[in-house]
Protein backbone atom coordinates (compact mmCIF):
# COMPACT_ATOMS: atom_id res chain seq x y z
CA UNK A 1 0.00 0.00 0.00
CA UNK A 2 1.54 3.13 -1.30
CA UNK A 3 -0.18 6.46 -0.55
CA UNK A 4 1.07 9.06 -3.22
CA UNK A 5 -1.69 11.50 -3.58
CA UNK A 6 -1.67 14.54 -0.68
CA UNK A 7 -5.41 14.67 -0.03
CA UNK A 8 -5.35 11.01 0.36
CA UNK A 9 -2.68 10.75 2.95
CA UNK A 10 -4.59 13.94 4.64
CA UNK A 11 -7.62 12.06 4.91
CA UNK A 12 -6.65 8.83 6.10
CA UNK A 13 -4.12 10.26 8.76
CA UNK A 14 -7.69 12.33 9.95
CA UNK A 15 -9.59 8.70 9.69
CA UNK A 16 -6.71 7.10 11.77
CA UNK A 17 -6.66 9.81 14.98
CA UNK A 18 -10.13 9.67 15.28
CA UNK A 19 -10.24 6.30 15.11
CA UNK A 20 -13.45 5.62 11.89
CA UNK A 21 -10.37 4.01 9.88
CA UNK A 22 -11.44 0.20 10.67
CA UNK A 23 -10.21 -3.50 10.21
CA UNK A 24 -7.95 -4.20 7.14
CA UNK A 25 -7.58 -0.76 6.07
CA UNK A 26 -6.86 0.41 9.15
CA UNK A 27 -4.24 -2.34 9.60
CA UNK A 28 -2.68 -1.27 6.18
CA UNK A 29 -2.13 2.21 6.75
CA UNK A 30 -0.85 1.26 10.31
CA UNK A 31 1.85 -0.88 8.42
CA UNK A 32 2.23 2.00 6.14
CA UNK A 33 3.20 4.38 9.13
CA UNK A 34 6.34 2.47 9.95
CA UNK A 35 7.86 3.07 6.82
CA UNK A 36 6.81 6.95 6.07
CA UNK A 37 8.00 9.43 8.03
CA UNK A 38 6.20 11.99 6.56
CA UNK A 39 2.43 10.01 6.14
CA UNK A 40 3.60 9.48 10.38
CA UNK A 41 4.20 13.50 10.72
CA UNK A 42 0.33 13.89 8.92
CA UNK A 43 -1.24 12.04 11.73
CA UNK A 44 0.75 14.04 14.38
CA UNK A 45 -0.23 17.08 12.56
CA UNK A 46 -3.81 15.48 12.91
CA UNK A 47 -3.43 14.73 16.55
CA UNK A 48 -2.14 18.26 17.15
CA UNK A 49 -5.33 19.94 15.40
CA UNK A 50 -7.35 17.75 17.36
CA UNK A 51 -6.13 18.28 20.90
CA UNK A 52 -6.77 21.90 21.33
CA UNK A 53 -10.42 21.53 20.84
CA UNK A 54 -10.97 19.62 24.18
CA UNK A 55 -8.72 21.97 26.57
CA UNK A 56 -11.58 24.69 27.59
CA UNK A 57 -14.53 21.96 28.15
CA UNK A 58 -15.65 21.85 31.37
CA UNK A 59 -16.86 18.43 32.77
CA UNK A 60 -20.00 17.86 32.30
CA UNK A 61 -22.46 14.72 33.99
CA UNK A 62 -24.39 12.73 31.59
CA UNK A 63 -28.29 11.93 31.84
CA UNK A 64 -28.82 8.73 33.41
CA UNK A 65 -30.52 7.81 30.24
CA UNK A 66 -26.75 7.81 28.36
CA UNK A 67 -25.48 5.09 30.60
CA UNK A 68 -28.33 3.26 30.04
CA UNK A 69 -27.77 3.46 26.73
CA UNK A 70 -23.87 2.31 26.93
CA UNK A 71 -24.99 -0.22 29.59
CA UNK A 72 -27.55 -1.69 27.72
CA UNK A 73 -25.56 -1.57 24.44
CA UNK A 74 -22.41 -3.66 26.27
CA UNK A 75 -24.47 -6.17 27.63
CA UNK A 76 -26.02 -6.55 24.41
CA UNK A 77 -22.56 -7.41 22.71
CA UNK A 78 -21.29 -9.22 26.02
CA UNK A 79 -19.41 -12.99 24.62
CA UNK A 80 -19.28 -15.95 27.16
CA UNK A 81 -15.67 -15.43 26.82
CA UNK A 82 -15.29 -12.39 28.71
CA UNK A 83 -16.42 -8.86 27.95
CA UNK A 84 -12.39 -7.62 27.96
CA UNK A 85 -12.25 -10.38 25.01
CA UNK A 86 -14.60 -9.21 22.94
CA UNK A 87 -14.23 -7.71 19.89
CA UNK A 88 -17.54 -6.15 19.52
CA UNK A 89 -17.41 -4.28 22.39
CA UNK A 90 -13.97 -2.78 21.68
CA UNK A 91 -14.98 -1.79 18.16
CA UNK A 92 -18.45 -0.28 19.99
CA UNK A 93 -16.43 1.54 22.38
CA UNK A 94 -14.12 2.92 19.40
CA UNK A 95 -17.36 4.16 18.03
CA UNK A 96 -18.32 5.78 21.28
CA UNK A 97 -14.99 7.72 21.74
CA UNK A 98 -15.06 9.38 18.17
CA UNK A 99 -18.82 10.64 18.61
CA UNK A 100 -17.61 11.91 22.26
CA UNK A 101 -14.91 13.75 20.68
CA UNK A 102 -17.03 15.23 17.77
CA UNK A 103 -19.51 15.94 20.57
CA UNK A 104 -16.80 17.91 22.80
CA UNK A 105 -16.42 20.37 19.79
CA UNK A 106 -20.00 20.85 20.13
CA UNK A 107 -19.77 21.58 23.70
CA UNK A 108 -16.77 23.55 23.15
CA UNK A 109 -18.83 26.00 20.87
CA UNK A 110 -22.67 25.93 22.05
CA UNK A 111 -22.86 24.40 25.28
CA UNK A 112 -24.25 20.59 26.54
CA UNK A 113 -27.85 21.70 25.83
CA UNK A 114 -26.80 21.97 21.88
CA UNK A 115 -26.15 18.58 21.84
CA UNK A 116 -29.31 17.13 21.04
CA UNK A 117 -29.68 19.87 17.89
CA UNK A 118 -27.10 17.93 15.32
CA UNK A 119 -25.87 21.07 13.90
CA UNK A 120 -23.20 21.65 11.34
CA UNK A 121 -20.40 23.43 12.85
CA UNK A 122 -17.33 24.73 11.25
CA UNK A 123 -13.91 24.84 13.26
CA UNK A 124 -10.91 26.67 12.59
CA UNK A 125 -7.62 25.55 14.18
CA UNK A 126 -5.43 28.21 13.84
CA UNK A 127 -1.58 27.65 14.25
CA UNK A 128 1.80 29.58 14.49
CA UNK A 129 4.97 30.00 12.38
CA UNK A 130 6.18 26.50 14.21
CA UNK A 131 2.76 24.78 13.41
CA UNK A 132 1.86 25.11 17.20
CA UNK A 133 -2.24 25.25 17.83
CA UNK A 134 -2.70 28.63 19.45
CA UNK A 135 -6.35 29.49 19.06
CA UNK A 136 -9.61 28.28 17.49
CA UNK A 137 -12.43 29.76 15.86
CA UNK A 138 -15.73 28.02 15.70
CA UNK A 139 -19.59 28.62 14.94
CA UNK A 140 -22.53 26.95 14.26
CA UNK A 141 -23.14 27.06 10.19
CA UNK A 142 -27.07 27.51 10.46
CA UNK A 143 -27.02 29.40 13.92
CA UNK A 144 -28.99 32.92 14.01
CA UNK A 145 -26.80 35.06 16.42
CA UNK A 146 -23.70 35.78 14.37
CA UNK A 147 -21.06 34.62 16.76
CA UNK A 148 -18.07 33.29 16.40
CA UNK A 149 -16.59 31.77 19.36
CA UNK A 150 -12.78 31.72 20.15
CA UNK A 151 -10.76 29.98 22.67
CA UNK A 152 -6.81 31.35 23.48
CA UNK A 153 -4.80 28.78 24.09
CA UNK A 154 -2.33 29.61 27.00
CA UNK A 155 -1.84 32.57 28.61
CA UNK A 156 -0.74 35.33 25.83
CA UNK A 157 0.34 38.98 26.30
CA UNK A 158 -0.17 41.53 23.71
CA UNK A 159 2.02 44.17 23.21
CA UNK A 160 1.28 47.91 24.69
CA UNK A 161 -0.33 49.90 21.82
CA UNK A 162 -1.18 46.94 19.43
CA UNK A 163 -4.46 45.26 18.80
CA UNK A 164 -4.73 42.01 17.73
CA UNK A 165 -7.41 41.64 14.09
CA UNK A 166 -9.29 38.66 13.04
CA UNK A 167 -9.46 38.23 9.61
CA UNK A 168 -11.58 36.07 7.11
CA UNK A 169 -9.89 34.55 4.31
CA UNK A 170 -11.82 34.08 1.32
CA UNK A 171 -9.75 31.69 -0.13
CA UNK A 172 -6.00 30.74 0.10
CA UNK A 173 -5.27 34.12 -2.40
CA UNK A 174 -8.04 36.36 -2.02
CA UNK A 175 -8.23 39.44 -0.12
CA UNK A 176 -8.86 39.13 3.65
CA UNK A 177 -11.92 40.61 5.32
CA UNK A 178 -11.77 42.23 8.59
CA UNK A 179 -14.41 40.52 11.02
CA UNK A 180 -12.98 42.57 14.37
CA UNK A 181 -10.58 43.23 17.47
CA UNK A 182 -9.79 40.09 19.81
CA UNK A 183 -8.72 39.84 23.24
CA UNK A 184 -6.06 37.75 24.84
CA UNK A 185 -9.07 36.58 26.93
CA UNK A 186 -8.83 32.68 27.33
CA UNK A 187 -12.56 32.51 26.05
CA UNK A 188 -14.58 35.25 23.88
CA UNK A 189 -16.98 35.93 21.28
CA UNK A 190 -17.46 38.09 17.81
CA UNK A 191 -20.54 39.58 16.94
CA UNK A 192 -20.51 39.45 12.79
CA UNK A 193 -22.33 42.46 11.08
CA UNK A 194 -25.37 41.32 9.54
CA UNK A 195 -25.47 39.29 6.21
CA UNK A 196 -21.70 38.73 6.76
CA UNK A 197 -22.41 35.02 7.91
CA UNK A 198 -23.19 33.48 4.46
CA UNK A 199 -19.69 34.73 3.01
CA UNK A 200 -17.84 33.38 7.08
CA UNK A 201 -19.49 29.67 6.61
CA UNK A 202 -18.01 29.47 2.87
CA UNK A 203 -14.79 31.08 3.85
CA UNK A 204 -11.58 29.26 3.49
CA UNK A 205 -9.90 29.87 6.54
CA UNK A 206 -8.82 32.62 9.39
CA UNK A 207 -5.77 34.40 10.47
CA UNK A 208 -4.93 36.96 13.05
CA UNK A 209 -2.84 39.96 12.89
CA UNK A 210 -1.11 42.43 14.99
CA UNK A 211 -1.96 45.98 14.29
CA UNK A 212 -1.83 49.37 15.62
CA UNK A 213 -4.01 50.52 18.55
CA UNK A 214 -7.93 50.34 17.00
CA UNK A 215 -6.87 48.18 14.25
CA UNK A 216 -5.62 48.31 10.74
CA UNK A 217 -5.70 51.48 8.75
CA UNK A 218 -5.44 49.79 5.60
CA UNK A 219 -8.77 47.26 5.23
CA UNK A 220 -6.21 44.92 4.77
CA UNK A 221 -3.37 42.99 7.67
CA UNK A 222 -0.98 45.50 7.89
CA UNK A 223 1.24 44.00 10.92
CA UNK A 224 2.68 40.49 11.43
CA UNK A 225 0.60 37.67 11.14
CA UNK A 226 0.21 35.64 13.94
CA UNK A 227 -1.89 32.87 13.55
CA UNK A 228 -3.89 31.42 10.81
CA UNK A 229 -5.63 28.32 9.64
CA UNK A 230 -8.35 26.64 7.42
CA UNK A 231 -11.92 26.27 8.03
CA UNK A 232 -13.20 22.41 8.54
CA UNK A 233 -16.50 21.32 8.55
CA UNK A 234 -18.26 19.16 11.37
Amino acid sequence: MRIRHPQTRSALAAEYVLGTLKGAARQRFERELLSDPALKAEVEGWQARLAPLTDAVEPVTPPRRVWQAIEARIKGRARPSGLWHSLAFWRGMSALCVSAMLALVIVLTQGPANLLEKKEHMVVVMSDSRAQPMMTVTWPMHGDDGKLRIRVIGHQEMAPDTAWELWMLPDPKGKPRSLGLITTHETQEVSLPPGLMPAVNAAWGMAMSVEPKGGSPTGVPSGEVLYSGQCTKL
